[in-house]
């Protein structure tokens, strides 16, 4: 069982879940245009507010105004699964992550087990960090307390794609007793399983 389990881990290990350009839909929150809209349809999509800030899964470079779709990331760490989402906030890179002990997820049809878990994100056993570009290190060291809800979890009948919807919020205290609080997060995204290695947004 242990050895199964330990292939299963290795076989985890080739997940990425990406997502192209012409991919993301965004609708408007009602209350709040800056966010996306609470969906469970696979829009491909995240937002949340980082203090009165906006962090989006659209990647900026105001450099050369290009811009790039969300990227939604899974890879396991030792016993954990982590979830990440790449993003920017005031055209600036940031990430949103999630390290989830013991998530019983060993291959793509078995992240339905994750459907309508409430996490208690604690920075003990289940953790969330949100990770500037210029304080990449530090990110680390500092971790979120909050929640995150996997509202949604809905196979198709192949078990070949998924979509994957829920919300987050938690606070980030750094080393200095600086808080940042991440809230009315929310994300959509339509996973696909490509082959035995390989996880991608379904296109």
């Amino acid at each position: 069982m242990k050895k199964l389990r330990l292939v299963n881990k290795l076989w985890l290990a080739g997940l990425a879940i990406g997502l192209f350009a012409c991919n993301g839909i965004f609708v408007p929150d009602p209350i709040d245009p800056r966010l996306p809209k609470y969906t469970e349809s696979g829009n491909n999509v995240a937002g949340a507010f980082v203090g009165n800030k906006v962090w989006e899964s659209q990647l900026t470079w105001s450099l050369y105004g290009y811009s790039y779709a969300p990227l939604m990331n899974v890879w396991p760490e030792k016993d954990s699964i982590v979830l990440r989402f790449p993003g920017s906030a005031e055209n600036k890179h940031a990430s949103i992550e999630f390290s989830l002990h013991e998530s019983d997820v060993d291959g793509f049809e078995d992240i339905s087990h994750l459907e309508g878990q409430k996490i208690v994100l604690d920075g003990v056993t289940n953790k969330a960090f949100y990770i500037r570009e210029s304080k990449y290190q530090e990110a680390y060291k500092n971790r979120g307390v909050g929640q995150l809800y996997i509202r949604k979890v809905e196979l198709n009948a192949s078990l070949s794609s998924a979509i994957f919807s829920g919300t987050f919020g938690f606070s980030v205290t750094d080393s200095i007793g600086n808080t940042t609080k991440i809230s009315y997060g929310r994300f959509d995204y339509r996973l696909g399983k490509e082959n035995s290695f390989f996880i991608s947004t379904e296109q």
